[in-house]
């Protein structure tokens, strides 16, 4: 399959007519565009379960969080491997980096993970590397991954879920994320989940930071990080 192919297969998907749209942005106009999504943790309310979720909720899903060194220790060492395999950085560095990661599991399988980022300033490296400057009392969701054996079961879904009341009980009032305009998925399953979208940003195909909309009036605030070589 080619990406064409793989392109107009978005079409079949809640949003995807818009997400192949800014896929026709990129190649033609040569940017990307990411979303800004937050969830306000203080107004949120429950959500009637979906059919996907309703059948996440009936299997046995454990929920498994690392916050502390300790964590790790007592974390089988096969689940941390798989968990290290996606979150890019790695679950010890995130830890020392003020960030906590979650997954669920079942029997030995990390079903889906996420990382929550608890600085006051959240470095990413996608679209390109920016600095993203939070306000009190938020946190920053650096990715959401699920295995492909369960995807299209809700298990993402229910992940959030959890998190957004740990998070809560935490102390913090609102997580922010970035999404690409072309990731209709992930997209469709924060929105499910009571998200909503509170800005974007335009960047080059090369990394270049070209606009920032709404970001500031909801109290986020984006800056580039010159890359400098080692």
């Amino acid at each position: 399959m080619n990406n064409w192919q793989e392109r107009l297969l978005l079409l079949k998907y809640k949003g995807g007519f818009k997400a192949a749209l800014f896929w026709l942005a990129k190649i033609l106009c040569r940017v990307e565009i990411h979303f800004f999504y937050a969830i306000d943790l203080t107004r949120q309310q429950s959500l009637p379960p979906s059919s996907s979720s309703k059948e996440s909720e009936k299997t046995s899903f454990d929920l498994i969080s690392l916050n502390t060194p300790r964590d790790l220790t007592i974390c089988p060492s096969g689940i941390i491997e798989q968990i290290n395999s996606q979150s890019g950085r790695g679950v010890s560095r995130l830890i020392r980096e003020n960030a906590g990661v979650y997954a669920l599991v079942q029997q030995g399988q990390v079903v889906s993970q996420t990382n929550i980022d608890r600085s006051d300033v959240i470095r990413v490296d996608s679209p390109t590397l920016l600095d993203i400057h939070l306000k009190p009392g938020d946190v920053f969701l650096g990715y959401l991954y699920t295995h492909p054996n369960y995807r299209g079961m809700g298990a993402a879904a229910l992940l959030l879920k959890k998190v957004h009341e740990v998070t809560r009980n935490h102390g913090h009032s609102r997580i922010v994320t970035h999404i690409r305009s072309t990731n209709v998925a992930s997209l469709n399953t924060f929105k499910k989940c009571g998200w909503s979208r509170i800005g974007w940003i335009i960047t080059s195909v090369r990394g270049r930071l070209l606009l920032t909309c709404h970001l500031s009036r909801a109290g986020v605030t984006i800056s580039t990080v010159k890359q400098t070589n080692q």
